[in-house]
């Protein structure tokens, strides 16, 4: 994966962050996706999860939670914008090897509580990428 220059990342509506603790993103309504947070912006998130399929499916909510569960939430309203495969060059024998996959999506039209949540979540719990 190609990283962004750095006129690239002064371009971003919204500055991307990085979770100094472990957050997790829960995609699907049948709970299909779980990953493990890499970045999150008002935008938007990204987040690496394993899986068994060749490709990336489309979403349009999730929800965040932390293990410890100090933050949970739910149904956010999203679509997906890229699923890439973290495998680079790696043979699997099997058709049925897991497969590690690094998903991004876009925020559509938070409510003001998803957005104050978010806000909170950033500012509590995340450092500056």
């Amino acid at each position: 994966m190609e990283s962004l220059t750095s006129r690239e990342c002064r371009l971003r509506k919204h500055p991307r962050m990085v979770p100094s603790e472990d957050i997790y993103a829960v995609l699907g309504s049948d709970k299909d996706v779980i990953g493990k947070l890499c970045d999150i912006s008002l935008g938007g998130l990204s987040c690496k999860h394993l899986t068994t399929s060749e490709n990336g499916y489309d979403y349009d909510s999730l929800d965040l939670f932390t293990l410890n569960n100090e933050f949970h939430l739910t149904r956010i309203p999203c679509s997906v914008v890229y699923s890439v495969s973290m495998d680079n060059g790696l043979y699997m024998e099997s058709a049925m090897a897991v497969k590690s996959r690094r998903i991004g999506v876009k925020f559509n039209g938070l409510s003001y509580q998803h957005e104050n949540q978010l806000k909170s979540l950033m500012a509590n719990s995340t450092c500056w990428n």
